[in-house]
């Protein structure tokens, strides 16, 4: 079986909003902050910038995701562009 890669750029705003789709299998997810002044902040769907630790401004973070799982990210204000790649693996 291959394993589908997808990948994006998001622009996320104060309201977490999710990171690519749902799939039925384990996956890698890459995700970068693509802003030089602002946190990101990642997590479950009730993520907030108060809740967990913060993707720094240009850093990037590997995550593994269990399958029918996803990643929320949402913004501390205003908004911040995100780039991610996704592995699916069988």
């Amino acid at each position: 079986m291959t394993m589908p890669i997808t990948n994006g750029q998001q622009t996320i705003g104060t309201v977490a909003v999710p990171v690519d789709g749902v799939s039925t299998y384990q996956s890698t997810i890459v995700i970068h902050n693509n802003d030089t002044t602002k946190n990101l902040y990642i997590g479950g769907s009730a993520v907030t910038s108060t809740n967990v630790v913060p993707l720094a401004k240009l850093q990037f973070i590997e995550l593994p995701v269990p399958p029918l799982e996803q990643y929320y990210l949402v913004a501390g204000s205003g908004t911040i562009s995100v780039s991610w790649v996704k592995v699916e693996q069988d």
